[in-house]
């Protein structure tokens, strides 16, 4: 573990929070495609006259803009749950370079290297 008492990563813990960014992936996705069923299914039931022209005019772009977060949301966990297995490994590699320079730095002070 690198750090000291102000500050510290545990690369076990950050990996550990990779099933979770995919669950909730999972569920975003799940949960998206019962809302684009649920939507299909209704339609355009807001009708063709003058008042459904309106709704539709404010509200087509803006539930497309709704899905198209929900869909980002997903990317965006599933890139997390990659990322954060990789951010660990790099941050273990760190920790091991910078305590081999410290033992090959006190090596040479203790006339060892």
């Amino acid at each position: 573990m690198a750090g000291n008492d102000d500050f510290g990563i545990d690369p076990e813990q950050v990996k550990a929070q990779a099933p979770k960014f995919a669950e909730l992936a999972s569920q975003l996705t799940t949960g998206l495609a019962a809302l684009r069923n649920g939507l299909a299914e209704h339609g355009e039931s807001w009708g063709n006259d003058e008042f459904g022209d309106r709704f539709a005019q404010n509200y087509v772009h803006k539930a497309d803009e709704a899905l198209e977060g929900i869909e980002g949301a997903v990317l965006l966990f599933q890139f997390l749950e990659k990322g954060v297995g990789l951010t660990a490994d790099t941050f273990e590699g760190f920790d091991q370079e910078f305590k081999d320079a410290l033992t090959k730095v006190t090596r040479n002070l203790d006339g060892k290297g």
